[in-house]
């Protein structure tokens, strides 16, 4: 942090931008003077200052710390101290600046006092009087005046600091509206419920929302470490802009009381009965405290009698712990008060709530009793509306009947009366002719089979006898060699020679036929096997549909 700025930019995060060293010279040595040799430039310094002013406000330094002030600024001496650069030296123009804050429109510092002292709105629109007559007539005689307005005249610092500073307090117009829209986000996040919890007076609407109600809007920087709460100061004021120009909460000095959303200030001041209520709820809070004070009170006697028995101090330690007894006895009666006084709130808001039930109930009564008396719900009117909408009903089913017979005569026939035994009949029909015509057509598939079969196993044997004569064929003479006769004798016994081999030829083709036709009986055996039972199950099947 760099030790040449003044204090207040050295905090962390800084009110504002630190400036050049320049800079800051210039702003220290703004006058009013400047108003008319360099408007613009006075206007810039008046800005910054306008900026430092509110943010050192809203962060507690400019009044003292964590419990100072956060809504309303003091203009005296003692601010100007705390505007002291390194060298000590104050600015001079916070004058000019103070003034230009309270006329310039919107207003941001407003005089404490008239706030406090004001009935009517801070920011209430100017009455038709005002904004119709007034004004044209004040601009006529400005316009009038031969020696120019006062307007014209530049006031010095010093006439300035006089009018607007040396110990006058302000309220932060733009702070104060801040903290109303954080308290008024709090309650609608945070709803009250009950009679008794709408009712505060300031210390206690202090503690309940002095932390939530802390001004904050989306330009705000962020705060420097520490607490940061509302005084009582701050709180007061807010109260009464709450109460005055937001109608959010009513008031009469000592009560506060928190509105709902749809309420109307007017039609909910505050009672007697508010008034005992909060008397209640003050006393209760004195028990407590008195309830923190005894137990603080008995762990100390016990503390001291336990050191001076240590200390060998029979007698005063005694004395300590007869203390002890007095103080735990008055304790169990402040608890039992303390108990007692909760029980009677807690009686006050079942019976208010009680109140807004009966009124629920009677609200609910005669609005159920406007609408039953409707002339459209009579008895009567019921009954002959009922009688109407049977008539009509019986009037269309005749309707209904005269279409379907004029239908019927218009196609040349009456209507078919239909036998349902016929019909169950002639299902069963259908259902035997779909079997029938299923069996032939399986027999049929399976001859077909069975054919092909065959024929399948013909042409198989007769290229296996042709693989065997193949050789044959393709070697005659070979084949010839192979039987040599030596003799003439020996040519009788060659034809037997010849003719045994196609004997045996016609026994294995005779065999090998046989073994076909037995494995082909049995794959039509089990076939058909397999067809019946898939016929029967279809069978089953059909009967079941």
């Amino acid at each position: 942090m760099d030790t040449t700025l003044p204090p207040f930019l050295q905090t962390n995060p800084p009110p504002t931008a630190p400036p050049s060293s320049a800079r800051i010279q210039a702003l220290y040595a703004s006058t009013s003077s400047q108003r008319t040799t360099n408007p613009t430039g006075y206007n810039a310094n008046t800005q910054w200052w306008a900026s430092v002013l509110e943010e050192t406000l809203r962060t507690g330094w400019l009044n003292g710390g964590d419990d100072g002030d956060r809504l309303i600024i003091k203009v005296d001496d003692g601010l100007l101290s705390r505007l002291e650069d390194c060298q000590g030296k104050r600015p001079k123009g916070i004058g000019g600046v103070i003034a230009n804050l309270t006329t310039t429109i919107p207003i941001t510092l407003y005089p404490l006092p008239t706030f406090q002292s004001s009935l009517s709105p801070i920011q209430a629109p100017p009455s038709l009087t005002s904004r119709y007559i007034g004004r044209p007539l004040w601009w006529a005689v400005g316009q009038l005046n031969p020696f120019g307005s006062s307007g014209d005249k530049v006031e010095k610092e010093e006439t300035l600091w006089s009018k607007h500073g040396k110990g006058k307090e302000y309220v932060h117009i733009p702070l104060l509206e801040q903290a109303a829209s954080s308290f008024n986000s709090y309650i609608s996040k945070n709803p009250i419920l009950t009679y008794t919890d709408a009712l505060y007076d300031l210390d206690s609407f202090r503690e309940e929302y002095a932390k939530f109600c802390f001004p904050a809007s989306s330009s705000s920087k962020k705060l420097p470490a520490g607490v940061h709460v509302l005084s009582l100061r701050d709180i007061e004021v807010l109260v009464r802009w709450l109460h005055r120009d937001t109608g959010v909460v009513v008031t009469d000095g000592t009560v506060i009381k928190v509105l709902d959303t749809n309420q109307i200030p007017s039609d909910h001041p505050v009672t007697e009965a508010d008034r005992g209520v909060i008397s209640i709820i003050i006393a209760q809070r004195k028990v407590e405290k008195q309830i923190s004070g005894l137990e603080k009170q008995i762990l100390e006697s016990h503390e001291k009698a336990k050191k001076h028995l240590a200390n060998n101090q029979k007698n005063t330690a005694l004395s300590y712990l007869r203390s002890k007894k007095q103080l735990e006895d008055l304790l169990a009666k402040r608890v039992a008060s303390s108990e007692q006084l909760g029980s009677v709130i807690r009686s006050i808001d079942q019976a208010k709530g009680d109140v807004e039930i009966m009124a629920a109930y009677e609200t609910s009564t005669s609005t159920l009793e406007s609408v039953l008396s409707n002339p459209s719900l009579s008895p009567d009117r019921i009954a002959a509306t009922t009688d109407a909408l049977a008539e009509a009903m019986a009037d269309q089913e005749e309707i209904d009947q005269a279409v379907r017979i004029g239908g019927e005569l218009a196609m040349g026939g009456k209507r078919v009366e239909v036998d349902e035994d016929e019909l169950a009949a002639e299902l069963a029909d259908l259902v035997e002719e779909e079997k029938l015509a299923q069996r032939a057509s399986e027999k049929k598939r399976l001859e077909d089979e069975e054919r092909a079969a065959k024929s399948a196993a013909v042409a198989a044997a007769k290229k296996e006898e042709e693989e065997k004569l193949q050789p044959v064929l393709e070697n005659p003479v070979s084949a010839k060699e192979s039987v040599k006769p030596s003799s003439a004798e020996s040519a009788p016994a060659q034809a037997p020679a010849k003719a045994k081999p196609t004997s045996s030829n016609n026994e294995d083709e005779q065999k090998w036929n046989e073994r076909y036709e037995d494995a082909q009986m049995r794959e039509d055996a089990e076939r058909r096997r397999s067809q019946e039972e898939r016929l029967k199950k279809d069978e089953k099947r059909i009967a079941a549909e």
